[in-house]
């Protein structure tokens, strides 16, 4: 099973929160990552997209772009990502929506993208919806990590089932 490296963290002067410097790059390699994610969107940051796709190969490496759009996602594949993840679909516009991004996961697998669907996969169905869209793999995160989230999805539903 490859491990997927990041770094994350708030950043002063920009909202780019994954892998933001070359340091980070260098320290998940260093640390045995096969994959070194990054964001991927094209939101202000300190270091440029190219740069640090270039970094991870430079440690011959596998690259991952977390992207919120097809725009994003194509970007990145046509600068050498080899992977582009919808991670950030939904997190970079004022509201976030409900479901996953499957159009996005259909968009990019169309367009020749090894994608990881992310974001809001929170049931089994969901994630063979994802599949059934194209993607490559899909990420489960709070659906299995987060007890307060799962607590919550259940709360709502049964709330919304006696009113």
């Amino acid at each position: 099973m490859p491990i997927i490296g990041i770094v994350k963290r708030d950043l002063e002067d920009s909202p780019v929160r994954i892998t933001a410097y070359i340091e980070d790059v260098d320290a998940l390699a260093q640390a045995g990552a096969d994959i070194i994610a990054i964001d991927g969107t094209d939101r202000p940051r300190p270091v440029p997209v190219e740069t640090l796709l270039a970094r991870i190969h430079h440690h011959g490496l596998l690259a991952m772009t977390d992207c919120s759009t097809p725009e994003d996602g194509l970007a990145c594949q046509k600068l050498g990502a080899e992977i582009i993840g919808t991670t950030l679909s939904g997190y970079t516009t004022p509201e976030t929506p409900e479901e996953p991004d499957l159009a996005l996961v259909k968009t990019l697998s169309d367009a020749g993208c090894r994608v990881i669907a992310e974001g809001r996969y929170n049931t089994p169905a969901q994630a063979a919806d994802a599949m059934r869209h194209g993607a490559w793999a899909v990420t489960v995160g709070s659906a299995i990590t987060r007890l307060e989230h799962i607590c919550q999805w259940y709360n709502t539903a049964m709330k919304k089932a006696v009113l």
